[in-house]
């Protein structure tokens, strides 16, 4: 696909709202990337390796339970952008997959969640310490995996990239529940929580290359397509049936997070910031009427949500981090490989409806 034909069908999803294609077009990325995303399927329960139970069986049941792999496709793709493949760039992929599930296993301590990717969560099957555990070790393998390289640089930056997660899940917990997140404070959620990693993982195998001056274009795109990539899932959040998002919609509502539809919302309706901060005081006191106060708000809020042009504002929001992605390919040569991920682009931006 050409950067404008790609950049065509981003306006056109957003304008149209199209079906889910997303994991249509991983399928295909599987196809085109072949051995190499099978060999990473199979290293990921080693890559955890041996050590006290039930450190690694709490990822292995994570890994077992499916996932779209963007990460390590997108280390695969990146680095096939620089003519780089092999057994160092996958064992990178691997590294940033456990980075991605010592996460899940976090949040779902930190979100009380019972089920992931439709089987019940490790805190569930084990305990709350198993999983926060589980996830801690998931990410000294993660760093055991980057720092066996000869090239140092994907280390350091791994490191940064922690500590922006670990930041953007504090400033998360700081507002959770409170109703006081603005547009702001969720940008730098995002950043630092979902773009910072997505842009490792477009970096980390060109390192390993002689064209280390690729980094920075292919680094600024995954940047962008993991920002493009949260405000898609906020999106769906809002408007997707429970059979195509896999939870019911207003989920991450309910838990106390203000996603992006709905913080352009209240931006619009500020007379429904205080009426939702009392649902909130009432979920975290207990109160035996928060449901009831919780789901009458929504039921307010839902068609004022839908008619100020909120999800319309996040959709165009979505479209212009995919389109910055797209265009920050242009510096990159053309492969096949870099069509691949401009079509990850293309194809993300069609989730929304």
């Amino acid at each position: 696909m050409s950067p404008d034909l790609a950049l065509q069908t981003l306006r056109h999803s957003a304008d149209l709202g199209q079906a889910p294609s997303l994991d249509a077009h991983v399928e295909a990325l599987r196809e085109f990337l072949g051995g190499q995303l099978e060999s990473v399927e199979s290293e990921l329960p080693q890559a955890l390796g041996q050590s006290i139970a039930p450190l690694v069986e709490t990822g292995v049941h994570l890994i077992r339970a499916g996932g779209k792999r963007i990460r390590p496709i997108l280390t695969l793709l990146s680095a096939g952008c620089v003519g780089v493949s092999g057994p160092e760039v996958r064992r990178l992929a691997c590294a940033g997959e456990l980075v991605h599930l010592a996460s899940l296993l976090h949040d779902d301590v930190v979100d009380n969640a019972d089920l992931r990717r439709g089987v019940d969560t490790p805190r569930i099957i084990w305990s709350n310490a198993a999983s926060v555990l589980g996830g801690d070790y998931a990410l000294t393998r993660a760093l055991e995996l980057v720092g066996s390289l000869a090239q140092r640089e994907p280390l350091m930056e791994a490191v940064t990239t922690l500590r922006d997660l670990v930041e953007g899940e504090v400033i998360q917990l700081q507002h959770r529940g409170t109703g006081t997140l603005t547009i702001a404070d969720y940008q730098a959620i995002i950043d630092r929580k979902t773009a910072s990693l997505f842009r490792w993982c477009c970096r980390a195998g060109v390192w390993l290359s002689n064209e280390t001056h690729y980094t920075a274009p292919l680094g600024e795109f995954g940047f962008s397509l993991g920002a493009c990539f949260q405000i898609v899932d906020d999106v769906l959040d809002v408007t997707a049936a429970m059979e195509d998002s896999g939870k019911e919609p207003f989920t991450d509502l309910f838990d106390g997070k203000l996603t992006l539809p709905v913080l352009l919302a209240l931006e619009a309706l500020p007379e429904f910031r205080a009426p939702l901060i009392t649902v909130f005081t009432a979920l975290r006191a207990n109160d035996p009427a928060a449901h009831e106060q919780a789901a009458a708000f929504i039921q307010a809020f839902v068609p004022a949500l839908h008619n100020c042009g909120a999800l319309e504002r996040a959709r165009a929001m979505a479209v212009d981090a995919a389109q910055t992605a797209v265009e920050a390919l242009n510096a990159v040569p053309r492969s096949e490989h870099r069509d691949a991920l401009e079509t990850i682009a293309a194809s993300l931006a069609q989730r929304m409806r």
